[in-house]
């Protein structure tokens, strides 16, 4: 049996389920509520780390007498000089350029989402799925090979700033910050859901037809839609950047698109809890983050070896590499076969009080 670090495990777990619940709920807004089937919410959770790993640490660089082009030019040695002199002796410069930092990226990732709201407004279904695809594609192949965004090694990225160094203890502190805002953002769902525009969006995902008989500005409504969960898909990507445990120290290209993680595993997450169910997508991050996003991405090697697949004949380097895609696999067949409403299903709306 392989050793397991019970506390280490609970804290990624945590930190997982967090973020994922965030980058989820986005993806809940857009294609469980409005009915925009994005396939590219890897691009707009990429444009967090980008701020993080870029923008960021420019902003420190300049706050610490440094020139910020060398955030590219020598970012590793920038970077561990920062990291061990400004950082844990500047709290207020640090939580400042947090707060920049989450701004900046919940702006970056509305601008993208409403870019990409265009396309949105002329297709529909599976056309606009790989469209939205394509073009998340297109931007991790230009992102990877830019040097000015993610340095001169596009496999090893950028160092990440530890924003949080000056609390003693950034790992636990980046966990409640990220459980913290995750909280917020379950509130503010609720909320979003219960309320008119919320119903609205329903509307216009029912029938489309119908909404503009009655007057509604259909056009408009997916826009918002778009701009709202792909901003807080950019959000989801900065907690990812902030938490050691999960990003580690650097954040490239190759880690911040990847289509495995932060494009089908929500989309499982969705069907799982329900679609358009905001307490279903709470639930089955919960579930799915304690029962396989931790203890999988953590111990898949182990687990390969514990199974003794040599046995099977499988490679147990390779199936372990592989054992993620086939769980995401299963998961999927296996909700669309038994309960393809989800946990949760989608409740009916409630009217929010009346105000006096």
């Amino acid at each position: 049996m392989p050793s397991v670090d019970v506390v280490f495990l609970v804290e990624f777990i945590v930190a997982y389920v967090a973020v994922y619940y965030v980058l989820t709920a986005s993806l809940n807004l857009k294609a469980g509520v409005t009915g925009i089937p994005d396939f590219g919410q890897a691009m707009f959770f990429a444009v967090g780390g980008i701020v993080v790993g870029n923008l960021a640490a420019r902003i420190a660089a300049a706050l610490a007498g440094m020139d910020p082009s060398l955030v590219i030019a020598e970012n590793t040695t920038t970077l561990e000089r920062l990291n061990s002199e400004f950082f844990p002796n500047r709290p207020l410069e640090s939580i400042a350029i947090l707060v920049v930092a989450i701004a900046s990226a919940l702006a970056l990732g509305g601008l993208l989402g409403l870019l990409a709201s265009y396309p949105a407004l002329r297709l529909r279904g599976d056309y606009l799925a790989i469209m939205l695809l394509v073009t998340s594609e297109a931007l991790r192949i230009y992102t990877t090979y830019s040097v000015w965004l993610m340095g001169s090694t596009p496999t090893v990225g950028l160092t990440l700033p530890s924003l949080l160094a000056w609390t003693g203890d950034p790992g636990l502190a980046s966990i409640l910050l990220t459980l913290a805002i995750a909280v917020l953002v379950y509130v503010y769902m609720e909320r979003l859901y219960n309320s008119p525009a919320g119903r609205l969006m329903r509307a216009v995902r029912d029938d489309e037809d119908a909404s503009k008989a009655l007057g509604k500005d259909v056009a408009r409504v997916r826009r918002n839609s778009m701009v709202v969960g792909s901003a807080l898909a950019a959000l989801a990507g900065v907690l990812y950047s902030i938490n050691p445990l999960l990003a580690g120290s650097s954040v490239a290209a190759v880690s911040i698109f990847d289509r495995m993680l932060w494009t089908f595993w929500p989309w499982a997450l969705m069907i799982l809890g329900g679609m358009s169910s905001n307490r279903g997508v709470a639930v089955a991050s919960v579930v799915t983050g304690a029962a396989i996003l931790g203890p999988i991405r953590l111990y898949k090697a182990e687990l390969a070896r514990l199974l003794r697949v040599d046995a099977l004949g499988f490679d147990t380097d390779k199936f372990a590499a592989g054992l993620e895609f086939v769980l995401i696999g299963a998961l999927i067949l296996a909700i669309l076969f038994l309960r393809p409403q989800g946990i949760i299903p989608e409740p009916p709306s409630r009217t929010l009080p009346e105000r006096r």
